[in-house]
């Protein structure tokens, strides 16, 4: 039997809204990634100011586009802009751990959090920022507070504070190969082998294919392979005694990549 027009219209009116939502949201999205991908290039060009509007329009087109906040945090960086650049990772990082896309993404996870600790140490509200970090950290158990201090603490050279943080980090997340990375490599830039070679054997038995960890290893005169592995699965972060000299950690690349 069919409907009366009039009936009929009034159920196409759904269907149709809905077909033109989510086509919609497709082209919102191609745009934000049309700008990103602008905004790169601007980048790697040396256009920090041009990049940034690029990135901006991309969130504006799409304000769950995590990569295109962290973007634009390192390009205002780039400009000096810090504050704004703190914001726009603070975002990048709120968007991340509140989107299904963001959770299924560990790895600009991490990329978003160092972003963050590098402006956080050159900027001129550093001190507010990390008393805010560290009330956040003894007041809840995110690892992920310790993590940022401890990048924080090592870019400034405080590598006792920095070895504290990445401590909490490990013990809270054992099984987090991203932490047990950044750790064991960061142990063995300031010379504490004692530290660095559970770490790494921890972060190679997780990740047995990371480049940067093996070559670690070797340094230090562990021969990477699946012995390895097989220890890794009992090891548990060691907190040896000692002084620990205070030496900074290279910085990153300017150039980026999506």
């Amino acid at each position: 039997m069919s409907l009366p027009l009039g009936r009929l219209a009034k159920a196409l009116v759904p269907v149709m809204l809905g077909t033109l939502f989510v086509g919609g949201c497709a082209d919102m999205m191609t745009y934000s990634k049309d700008s990103r991908r602008e905004g790169i290039e601007m980048y790697n060009r040396g256009a920090y100011a041009d990049a940034a509007g690029a990135f901006r329009n991309a969130v504006r087109q799409n304000p769950r586009d995590y990569r295109s906040y962290y973007y634009l945090g390192i390009a205002l960086e780039q400009l000096g802009q810090y504050q704004q650049s703190i914001a726009a990772q603070k975002t990048a990082y709120q968007v991340i751990t509140t989107t299904m896309e963001g959770k299924n993404d560990p790895e600009f996870r991490y990329r978003s959090l160092n972003a963050l600790a590098s402006v956080i140490a050159r900027s001129d509200v550093r001190e507010a920022e990390l008393n805010a970090i560290e009330h956040r950290a003894r007041t809840r158990s995110m690892p992920d507070d310790h993590y940022l201090l401890a990048k924080i603490y090592a870019l400034r050279g405080d590598a006792d504070m920095a070895m504290e943080a990445f401590t909490r980090a490990c013990t809270i997340e054992p099984n987090n190969v991203y932490f047990a990375r950044e750790a064991g490599i960061y142990y063995e830039s300031i010379g504490q082998s004692q530290r660095a070679i559970p770490t790494l054997r921890r972060a190679y038995s997780l990740d047995p294919e990371n480049k940067a960890v093996a070559d670690a290893l070797r340094r230090l005169g562990v021969v990477p392979g699946p012995s390895l592995q097989d220890e890794g699965k009992l090891a548990k972060p060691l907190v040896p005694k000692g002084p620990i000299p205070a030496i900074p950690i290279p910085g990153e690349t300017s150039s980026i990549r999506d």
